[in-house]
Protein backbone atom coordinates (compact mmCIF):
# COMPACT_ATOMS: atom_id res chain seq x y z
CA UNK A 1 0.00 0.00 0.00
CA UNK A 2 2.82 1.94 0.95
CA UNK A 3 3.93 2.02 -2.71
CA UNK A 4 0.40 3.09 -4.63
CA UNK A 5 -0.89 6.40 -5.75
CA UNK A 6 -3.75 8.13 -4.43
CA UNK A 7 -7.24 7.58 -5.62
CA UNK A 8 -6.61 3.88 -6.07
CA UNK A 9 -8.44 0.99 -4.80
CA UNK A 10 -7.50 -2.33 -4.55
CA UNK A 11 -9.35 -5.65 -3.82
CA UNK A 12 -7.41 -7.86 -1.45
CA UNK A 13 -7.43 -9.79 1.81
CA UNK A 14 -7.08 -8.50 5.62
CA UNK A 15 -5.17 -11.29 7.48
CA UNK A 16 -6.62 -11.94 10.44
CA UNK A 17 -4.04 -15.16 11.35
CA UNK A 18 -1.83 -17.93 9.58
CA UNK A 19 -5.57 -19.59 8.61
CA UNK A 20 -8.03 -16.44 8.49
CA UNK A 21 -8.51 -13.63 6.51
CA UNK A 22 -11.37 -11.79 5.34
CA UNK A 23 -12.28 -10.05 1.93
CA UNK A 24 -11.51 -6.60 1.32
CA UNK A 25 -11.04 -3.45 -0.52
CA UNK A 26 -8.36 -1.00 -0.17
CA UNK A 27 -8.40 3.14 -0.55
CA UNK A 28 -5.53 4.96 -0.70
CA UNK A 29 -5.71 8.68 -0.26
CA UNK A 30 -2.41 11.01 -1.02
CA UNK A 31 -1.87 14.24 0.70
CA UNK A 32 -3.32 16.49 0.60
CA UNK A 33 -6.27 14.83 -0.58
CA UNK A 34 -8.14 12.92 1.83
CA UNK A 35 -10.19 13.91 5.16
CA UNK A 36 -7.07 15.02 7.39
CA UNK A 37 -4.81 16.39 4.20
CA UNK A 38 -2.61 13.47 5.47
CA UNK A 39 -1.92 9.51 3.48
CA UNK A 40 -5.03 7.52 4.41
CA UNK A 41 -5.75 3.93 3.53
CA UNK A 42 -9.65 3.54 4.27
CA UNK A 43 -10.25 -0.67 4.63
CA UNK A 44 -13.68 -1.82 3.23
CA UNK A 45 -14.94 -5.17 4.24
CA UNK A 46 -17.64 -7.40 5.71
CA UNK A 47 -19.42 -5.03 8.29
CA UNK A 48 -20.56 -7.53 10.94
CA UNK A 49 -19.26 -6.12 14.64
CA UNK A 50 -17.31 -9.32 15.67
CA UNK A 51 -15.37 -9.70 12.27
CA UNK A 52 -14.45 -5.74 12.60
CA UNK A 53 -13.45 -5.68 16.53
CA UNK A 54 -10.81 -8.46 15.07
CA UNK A 55 -9.89 -6.58 12.01
CA UNK A 56 -9.52 -4.11 14.77
CA UNK A 57 -7.06 -6.07 16.83
CA UNK A 58 -4.99 -7.06 14.12
CA UNK A 59 -4.20 -3.22 13.53
CA UNK A 60 -3.51 -2.82 16.86
CA UNK A 61 -1.68 -5.41 17.44
CA UNK A 62 0.85 -4.27 14.49
CA UNK A 63 1.47 -0.92 16.16
CA UNK A 64 -1.72 0.85 15.08
CA UNK A 65 -2.88 3.18 17.39
CA UNK A 66 -6.69 3.87 18.40
CA UNK A 67 -7.90 6.93 17.63
CA UNK A 68 -9.32 9.46 19.97
CA UNK A 69 -13.00 10.75 20.17
CA UNK A 70 -12.83 13.15 17.43
CA UNK A 71 -9.51 12.93 16.41
CA UNK A 72 -9.71 12.40 12.69
CA UNK A 73 -11.84 16.01 12.86
CA UNK A 74 -8.80 17.64 14.95
CA UNK A 75 -6.40 16.57 12.39
CA UNK A 76 -8.29 17.94 9.90
CA UNK A 77 -8.54 21.31 11.23
CA UNK A 78 -4.66 21.51 12.14
CA UNK A 79 -3.76 20.54 8.58
CA UNK A 80 -6.05 23.51 7.26
CA UNK A 81 -8.71 21.25 5.66
CA UNK A 82 -11.28 23.02 7.39
CA UNK A 83 -12.51 25.69 9.51
CA UNK A 84 -13.24 25.89 13.37
CA UNK A 85 -16.61 26.22 12.08
CA UNK A 86 -17.05 23.48 10.03
CA UNK A 87 -15.41 21.37 12.79
CA UNK A 88 -18.02 22.14 15.40
CA UNK A 89 -20.29 21.28 12.82
CA UNK A 90 -18.87 17.96 12.40
CA UNK A 91 -19.68 17.34 16.20
CA UNK A 92 -23.13 18.97 15.26
CA UNK A 93 -24.11 16.20 12.93
CA UNK A 94 -22.74 13.80 15.35
CA UNK A 95 -24.67 14.75 18.02
CA UNK A 96 -28.57 15.87 16.30
CA UNK A 97 -31.18 14.38 17.64
CA UNK A 98 -33.28 15.99 15.12
CA UNK A 99 -33.72 17.16 11.35
CA UNK A 100 -33.80 20.51 12.17
CA UNK A 101 -30.38 19.80 14.18
CA UNK A 102 -28.92 18.17 11.71
CA UNK A 103 -29.77 20.18 8.48
CA UNK A 104 -28.40 23.49 10.60
CA UNK A 105 -24.87 21.73 11.36
CA UNK A 106 -24.98 20.32 7.38
CA UNK A 107 -25.45 23.98 6.49
CA UNK A 108 -22.25 25.13 8.47
CA UNK A 109 -20.06 21.81 6.91
CA UNK A 110 -21.26 23.26 3.64
CA UNK A 111 -19.67 26.68 3.71
CA UNK A 112 -22.63 28.87 4.67
CA UNK A 113 -21.45 30.86 7.31
CA UNK A 114 -17.52 30.17 6.59
CA UNK A 115 -18.23 31.87 2.87
CA UNK A 116 -19.75 35.15 4.56
CA UNK A 117 -16.98 35.68 7.04
CA UNK A 118 -14.26 34.35 4.86
CA UNK A 119 -15.79 37.79 2.54
CA UNK A 120 -15.39 39.88 4.99
CA UNK A 121 -11.83 38.87 6.18
CA UNK A 122 -10.40 39.23 2.79
CA UNK A 123 -11.99 42.58 2.31
CA UNK A 124 -10.60 44.02 5.28
CA UNK A 125 -7.35 42.40 4.31
CA UNK A 126 -7.53 44.37 0.89
CA UNK A 127 -8.19 47.73 2.98
CA UNK A 128 -5.41 46.85 5.42
CA UNK A 129 -3.07 46.74 2.79
CA UNK A 130 -4.09 49.58 1.08
CA UNK A 131 -3.72 51.72 4.63
CA UNK A 132 -0.11 50.08 5.20
CA UNK A 133 0.59 51.75 1.65
CA UNK A 134 -0.85 55.21 1.96
CA UNK A 135 1.32 55.04 5.53
CA UNK A 136 4.70 53.96 3.80
CA UNK A 137 4.30 56.59 0.64
CA UNK A 138 2.64 58.99 2.94
CA UNK A 139 5.54 61.61 1.10
CA UNK A 140 4.28 60.29 -2.54
CA UNK A 141 1.67 62.42 -4.23
CA UNK A 142 -0.88 58.90 -4.53
CA UNK A 143 -3.01 58.16 -2.70
CA UNK A 144 -4.10 54.53 -2.52
CA UNK A 145 -7.58 55.20 -0.69
CA UNK A 146 -9.65 58.11 0.53
CA UNK A 147 -10.61 58.01 4.10
CA UNK A 148 -14.52 58.05 2.45
CA UNK A 149 -13.66 55.32 0.55
CA UNK A 150 -12.59 53.49 3.22
CA UNK A 151 -15.38 54.66 5.20
CA UNK A 152 -17.42 53.23 3.04
CA UNK A 153 -16.46 49.79 2.72
CA UNK A 154 -15.89 49.22 6.11
CA UNK A 155 -19.42 50.50 6.97
CA UNK A 156 -20.62 47.99 4.10
CA UNK A 157 -18.87 44.78 6.09
CA UNK A 158 -20.23 46.18 9.75
CA UNK A 159 -23.78 46.20 8.11
CA UNK A 160 -23.36 42.66 6.39
CA UNK A 161 -21.99 41.14 10.07
CA UNK A 162 -24.28 43.05 11.89
CA UNK A 163 -27.13 41.35 9.78
CA UNK A 164 -25.83 38.17 10.23
CA UNK A 165 -25.74 38.60 13.78
CA UNK A 166 -29.56 39.99 13.94
CA UNK A 167 -31.04 37.36 11.40
CA UNK A 168 -29.04 33.88 12.86
CA UNK A 169 -31.04 32.08 16.08
CA UNK A 170 -28.76 30.31 18.22
CA UNK A 171 -28.14 26.77 17.50
CA UNK A 172 -28.30 26.23 21.35
CA UNK A 173 -32.25 26.70 21.48
CA UNK A 174 -31.92 23.42 18.75
CA UNK A 175 -30.95 21.84 22.06
CA UNK A 176 -34.12 22.26 23.68
CA UNK A 177 -36.55 19.40 22.80
CA UNK A 178 -40.04 20.55 22.17
CA UNK A 179 -42.86 19.94 25.24
CA UNK A 180 -45.79 18.45 24.54
CA UNK A 181 -48.37 18.19 27.07
CA UNK A 182 -51.20 15.11 27.35
CA UNK A 183 -54.28 17.41 28.45
CA UNK A 184 -58.13 15.93 29.35
CA UNK A 185 -60.49 15.51 32.09
CA UNK A 186 -59.74 12.14 34.42
CA UNK A 187 -59.60 8.75 32.99
CA UNK A 188 -59.48 9.76 29.33
CA UNK A 189 -56.84 7.39 28.81
CA UNK A 190 -54.23 10.09 29.04
CA UNK A 191 -51.93 7.67 30.66
CA UNK A 192 -52.12 4.79 28.02
CA UNK A 193 -51.60 7.26 25.11
CA UNK A 194 -48.53 8.59 26.97
CA UNK A 195 -47.47 4.89 27.04
CA UNK A 196 -48.53 3.94 23.93
CA UNK A 197 -46.53 7.21 22.30
CA UNK A 198 -43.59 6.58 24.19
CA UNK A 199 -43.46 3.30 24.01
CA UNK A 200 -42.63 2.87 27.96
CA UNK A 201 -44.82 2.30 30.62
CA UNK A 202 -43.87 5.38 32.10
CA UNK A 203 -47.39 6.21 33.27
CA UNK A 204 -49.63 4.15 35.95
CA UNK A 205 -52.23 2.82 34.46
CA UNK A 206 -55.62 2.81 36.34
CA UNK A 207 -59.63 2.32 35.80
CA UNK A 208 -60.08 4.83 38.95
CA UNK A 209 -59.78 8.48 37.98
CA UNK A 210 -57.41 10.79 39.25
CA UNK A 211 -54.13 7.86 39.39
CA UNK A 212 -52.08 10.47 37.84
CA UNK A 213 -51.34 13.45 40.33
CA UNK A 214 -47.85 14.47 39.26
CA UNK A 215 -46.66 15.84 36.05
CA UNK A 216 -44.72 13.05 34.19
CA UNK A 217 -42.58 13.04 31.12
CA UNK A 218 -40.89 10.60 28.85
CA UNK A 219 -39.29 11.61 25.38
CA UNK A 220 -40.69 9.93 21.97
CA UNK A 221 -39.95 10.40 18.28
CA UNK A 222 -42.78 12.25 16.38
CA UNK A 223 -42.03 13.02 12.69
CA UNK A 224 -38.48 13.45 12.23
CA UNK A 225 -37.29 14.91 15.47
CA UNK A 226 -37.53 14.33 19.52
CA UNK A 227 -39.74 15.76 21.49
CA UNK A 228 -40.45 15.48 25.54
CA UNK A 229 -44.41 14.06 26.22
CA UNK A 230 -45.80 15.18 29.34
CA UNK A 231 -48.70 13.39 31.62
CA UNK A 232 -50.67 15.98 33.54
CA UNK A 233 -53.19 15.04 35.94
CA UNK A 234 -57.23 15.61 34.85
CA UNK A 235 -58.76 18.75 34.48
CA UNK A 236 -61.84 18.12 36.94
CA UNK A 237 -63.52 20.65 39.52
CA UNK A 238 -62.62 17.73 42.19
CA UNK A 239 -63.38 19.08 46.09
CA UNK A 240 -59.91 17.04 47.11
CA UNK A 241 -57.18 19.36 47.99
CA UNK A 242 -54.56 17.00 46.75
CA UNK A 243 -56.40 16.62 43.03
CA UNK A 244 -56.99 20.57 43.37
CA UNK A 245 -53.51 21.11 43.82
CA UNK A 246 -52.72 18.33 40.90
CA UNK A 247 -55.36 19.97 37.94
CA UNK A 248 -53.58 23.81 38.75
CA UNK A 249 -50.26 21.97 37.61
CA UNK A 250 -51.42 20.65 34.97
CA UNK A 251 -53.47 24.09 33.67
CA UNK A 252 -50.07 25.75 34.50
CA UNK A 253 -48.21 23.04 32.33
CA UNK A 254 -50.61 23.86 29.54
CA UNK A 255 -49.86 27.48 28.94
CA UNK A 256 -46.19 26.90 29.42
CA UNK A 257 -45.62 23.50 26.57
CA UNK A 258 -45.14 23.77 22.86
CA UNK A 259 -48.25 21.95 22.14
CA UNK A 260 -50.90 20.18 23.68
CA UNK A 261 -52.72 17.08 23.04
CA UNK A 262 -55.91 17.13 24.08
CA UNK A 263 -56.90 13.35 25.04
CA UNK A 264 -61.08 13.09 25.25
CA UNK A 265 -62.64 9.87 25.98
CA UNK A 266 -65.40 9.51 23.05
CA UNK A 267 -67.33 7.35 24.85
CA UNK A 268 -68.34 9.66 27.54
CA UNK A 269 -70.21 12.88 26.73
CA UNK A 270 -67.37 15.76 28.22
CA UNK A 271 -69.63 18.66 29.77
CA UNK A 272 -69.61 22.23 28.14
CA UNK A 273 -67.79 23.40 31.11
CA UNK A 274 -64.72 21.66 30.60
CA UNK A 275 -64.71 22.64 26.62
CA UNK A 276 -65.24 26.11 28.00
CA UNK A 277 -62.42 25.73 30.55
CA UNK A 278 -60.15 24.73 27.85
CA UNK A 279 -61.00 27.42 25.46
CA UNK A 280 -60.24 30.20 28.55
CA UNK A 281 -57.25 28.80 28.47
CA UNK A 282 -54.07 30.91 26.67
CA UNK A 283 -52.62 27.56 24.96
CA UNK A 284 -50.34 26.93 22.47
CA UNK A 285 -51.19 24.93 19.32
CA UNK A 286 -54.02 22.20 20.18
CA UNK A 287 -54.46 18.67 19.03
CA UNK A 288 -57.14 16.60 19.69
CA UNK A 289 -56.85 13.14 20.31
CA UNK A 290 -60.68 11.52 20.68
CA UNK A 291 -59.72 8.30 22.63
CA UNK A 292 -61.41 5.09 23.64
CA UNK A 293 -62.35 4.43 19.72
CA UNK A 294 -62.42 0.76 20.49
CA UNK A 295 -65.71 1.54 22.68
CA UNK A 296 -67.38 2.59 20.22
CA UNK A 297 -69.60 2.08 16.74
CA UNK A 298 -68.38 3.54 13.64
CA UNK A 299 -70.87 5.62 13.27
CA UNK A 300 -70.99 7.43 16.30
CA UNK A 301 -66.96 8.01 15.92
CA UNK A 302 -68.15 9.72 12.75
CA UNK A 303 -70.20 11.85 15.33
CA UNK A 304 -67.94 12.36 17.78
CA UNK A 305 -65.61 13.67 14.75
CA UNK A 306 -67.79 15.96 13.75
CA UNK A 307 -68.33 17.15 17.55
CA UNK A 308 -64.99 17.56 18.63
CA UNK A 309 -64.20 19.30 15.22
CA UNK A 310 -66.98 21.93 15.84
CA UNK A 311 -65.57 23.26 18.83
CA UNK A 312 -62.65 24.23 16.92
CA UNK A 313 -60.02 23.36 19.33
CA UNK A 314 -57.80 22.46 16.26
CA UNK A 315 -57.15 18.53 14.52
CA UNK A 316 -59.14 16.04 15.86
CA UNK A 317 -57.64 12.46 15.45
CA UNK A 318 -59.64 9.42 16.57
CA UNK A 319 -57.75 6.48 18.15
CA UNK A 320 -57.54 3.79 20.69
CA UNK A 321 -54.44 4.18 23.16
CA UNK A 322 -55.72 -0.13 24.03
CA UNK A 323 -55.65 -1.28 20.32
CA UNK A 324 -53.15 1.72 19.25
CA UNK A 325 -55.60 2.29 16.25
CA UNK A 326 -55.09 5.68 14.81
CA UNK A 327 -52.34 6.15 16.69
CA UNK A 328 -49.56 6.85 13.34
CA UNK A 329 -52.36 9.67 12.13
CA UNK A 330 -52.04 11.52 15.73
CA UNK A 331 -48.43 11.24 15.26
CA UNK A 332 -48.36 12.61 12.27
CA UNK A 333 -50.70 15.56 13.27
CA UNK A 334 -48.67 16.00 16.05
CA UNK A 335 -45.43 16.01 14.19
CA UNK A 336 -46.79 19.28 11.60
CA UNK A 337 -47.11 21.61 14.19
CA UNK A 338 -43.68 20.67 15.90
CA UNK A 339 -42.29 20.81 12.31
CA UNK A 340 -42.96 24.54 11.93
CA UNK A 341 -41.51 25.67 15.48
CA UNK A 342 -37.92 24.89 14.02
CA UNK A 343 -38.73 25.39 10.60
CA UNK A 344 -36.37 28.26 10.63
CA UNK A 345 -33.64 25.83 10.12
CA UNK A 346 -34.65 25.52 7.00
CA UNK A 347 -31.86 24.99 4.34
CA UNK A 348 -31.30 28.69 3.53
CA UNK A 349 -31.03 28.89 7.43
CA UNK A 350 -27.93 30.12 9.47
CA UNK A 351 -27.83 28.97 12.97
CA UNK A 352 -24.45 30.36 15.24
CA UNK A 353 -23.21 29.06 18.46
CA UNK A 354 -22.37 31.56 21.11
CA UNK A 355 -18.87 31.21 20.90
CA UNK A 356 -19.50 32.07 17.27
CA UNK A 357 -21.26 34.91 18.14
CA UNK A 358 -19.10 36.30 20.23
CA UNK A 359 -16.20 35.96 17.82
CA UNK A 360 -18.47 38.41 15.81
CA UNK A 361 -18.98 40.85 18.49
CA UNK A 362 -15.42 40.85 18.84
CA UNK A 363 -15.08 41.97 15.41
CA UNK A 364 -17.91 43.84 14.98
CA UNK A 365 -16.46 46.24 18.23
CA UNK A 366 -12.70 46.36 16.39
CA UNK A 367 -14.58 47.72 13.24
CA UNK A 368 -16.83 50.25 15.14
CA UNK A 369 -13.61 51.65 16.93
CA UNK A 370 -11.79 51.58 13.46
CA UNK A 371 -14.48 53.62 11.49
CA UNK A 372 -14.85 56.06 14.44
CA UNK A 373 -10.98 56.87 14.60
CA UNK A 374 -10.92 57.09 10.64
CA UNK A 375 -12.84 60.53 11.09
CA UNK A 376 -9.93 62.09 13.18
CA UNK A 377 -7.10 63.66 11.51
CA UNK A 378 -3.93 62.45 12.22
CA UNK A 379 -4.86 58.72 13.27
CA UNK A 380 -3.85 56.27 10.35
CA UNK A 381 -1.55 54.09 12.73
CA UNK A 382 -4.17 53.69 14.98
CA UNK A 383 -6.48 53.17 12.55
CA UNK A 384 -4.45 50.74 10.81
CA UNK A 385 -3.89 48.41 13.92
CA UNK A 386 -7.79 48.38 14.35
CA UNK A 387 -8.09 47.16 10.95
CA UNK A 388 -5.59 44.63 11.47
CA UNK A 389 -6.96 43.65 15.12
CA UNK A 390 -10.12 42.87 13.20
CA UNK A 391 -8.46 41.13 10.43
CA UNK A 392 -6.55 39.00 13.25
CA UNK A 393 -9.22 37.79 14.89
CA UNK A 394 -10.03 34.59 14.58
CA UNK A 395 -13.66 35.31 13.51
CA UNK A 396 -15.65 33.13 13.23
CA UNK A 397 -13.53 30.39 11.69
Amino acid sequence: LSRLPGSTRVLGEVLLGPDHSLPAAFYVFRAPHSYTREDLVEIHTIGTPPLLELVRRRALGLGAIPAQPGEFTARAFLNGAMDLAKAEAVAGVIRARSDAQLRASRRIMEGALSKKTIEARDTLAELAALVEADIDFSDEPIDFITPDKLRRQLARIVVDLEGLLADAPAIERLDVLPRVLLLGPPNAGKSSLMNRLSGTNRAIIAAAAGTTRDVLSAPIRIGRGEAVLLDAAGVDRSSDSVLAAAREAALAAAEQVDLVCLVVDVSATEPRQFVNRIKELDLPKVVVAANKLDLITEDQAGRQATLWEGHQLGPVCLVSALTGAGVDRLRQALAEPLAELTGSASAEGIFLSERQRNALRNALDALRRGSQLSESPGQPLIVQSCWRSSCARPWIN
